[in-house]
């Protein structure tokens, strides 16, 4: 017999459609929990029809690279609306000199290519680059053509080893692949404006409409490469008054310019609206004092050089790439509808945090159904939880 009161009210009473609406609004670490109260909770979460708000929110992605012992790897994601860092399975780079991520994927780009979904560690093999390199640009997008797989990659940039130096005057030629048919477009290069710096360690990008934007961190250029018609756009400068070094991001619908600039009232690190078409900004933020001096040490001459910026949707993290402060980061959300910019510090990673001699960013929206896909082959949730 039930202790259950029948006339208080009791959520195994209610109808499907309900329990999965009232499941929806919570944030994915709840999620989790939740699915493993019972079969039927489970099973409307695991769905690869579930849906959830909470879904379109970018989570920042950290992955720390030890270049003598890969046991001193560690991953990390953070969860936006948690407000919390979760530390994922080890990476192991024993077999590469040059990991990337981008849009829920880990990538090596030599020996070989390779990828994995950020949540499944799963690596692919793809056939070979036909220029192999370290460091290019590299983006996940959507193409109506790709078929089964829905997304391809492209590499921009990047710098090669012949006779075991490294050829920086070598502009490679723009590679698109396509997983359905493990192969390797190769599309005209990025323009020669970018000769003296063209790896990822100078440039930045991001997709936009249907454009592969590159921008230049120190040198300003920007331009875009079409992904339908594979050309390249005329180079231009995009360098608001000030600015020492800087980001360009995608952000929902718009391009965004994040940058750090020598001001007459002091140093400050500003966010810029880009017109795409015209390539004209207008400032829609500056980071409080206070949270960009938590970002740095304030001894150091060069105190923000390191400071490295990525996003994607209505999020913008800002961190520094150093150890001295255990990578300590800030973020930005963007209101959609009244465009009004709201900042607030990242909490620490959590300890241990080993020192990296390479750190790897990015922001991503996370998928439920490859979490799930996750913890049977390789324990992800629980991962994310110890």
């Amino acid at each position: 017999m039930s202790d259950h009161n029948p006339k208080e009210p009791n959520i195994n009473t209610l109808s499907i459609d309900l329990t999965e609406l009232i499941l929806s609004y919570l944030p994915i670490p709840s999620l989790l929990r939740a699915s493993s109260v019972c079969k039927l909770w489970h099973s409307l979460i695991s769905s690869p029809t579930f849906t959830s708000p909470f879904l379109s929110h970018p989570w920042f992605f950290l992955l720390g690279l030890h270049n003598t012992s890969s046991r001193n790897n560690q991953s990390f994601a953070f969860d936006p609306l948690s407000n919390t860092w979760f530390r994922l399975p080890h990476l192991d780079d024993s077999s590469s000199s040059s990991f990337l991520g981008s849009n829920g994927f880990f990538f090596t780009t030599t020996p070989k290519f390779s990828y994995t979904p950020v949540l499944k560690y799963t690596w692919r093999l793809t056939s070979p680059l036909k220029y192999s390199r370290i460091n290019p640009l590299l983006g996940v997008f959507h193409d109506g053509s790709s078929g089964g797989y829905g997304f391809k990659f492209i590499v921009v940039g990047g710098v090669r080893f012949i006779g075991g130096l490294v050829d920086i005057e070598d502009r490679l030629a723009v590679e698109i692949y396509d997983p359905n048919h493990d192969s390797w477009e190769l599309c005209p290069a990025l323009p020669a404006d970018f000769r003296s710096g063209n790896s990822s360690q100078s440039l930045s990008s991001a997709l936009f409409k249907g454009k592969f934007y590159v921008f230049g961190i120190y040198s300003c250029f920007v331009s875009s490469f079409d992904l339908e018609n594979h050309v390249w756009s005329e180079v231009q400068t995009l360098r608001p008054p000030g600015v020492i070094f800087s980001f360009l991001i995608s952000c929902n619908d718009m391009l965004v310019l994040a940058g750090m600039c020598n001001a007459p009232r002091g140093p400050s690190f500003n966010l810029w609206k880009i017109d795409e078409r015209t390539m004209e900004f207008s400032e829609i933020a500056i980071m409080p004092q206070s949270l960009l001096y938590s970002l740095v040490d304030s001894e150091e001459d060069d105190k923000f050089a390191s400071l490295k910026c990525v996003g994607k949707g209505n999020l913008i993290y800002v961190f520094n790439e150093e150890y001295h402060k255990k990578y300590p980061a800030c973020l930005c959300e963007i209101t959609a509808d009244s465009g009004k910019c709201s900042w607030r510090r990242v909490p620490q990673l959590p300890s241990p945090v080993n020192k990296f001699h390479k750190v790897i960013s990015f922001c991503s929206t996370v998928s439920l159904t490859r979490i799930f896909r996750g913890q049977e082959d390789v324990g992800v949730a629980q991962a994310m939880y110890d």
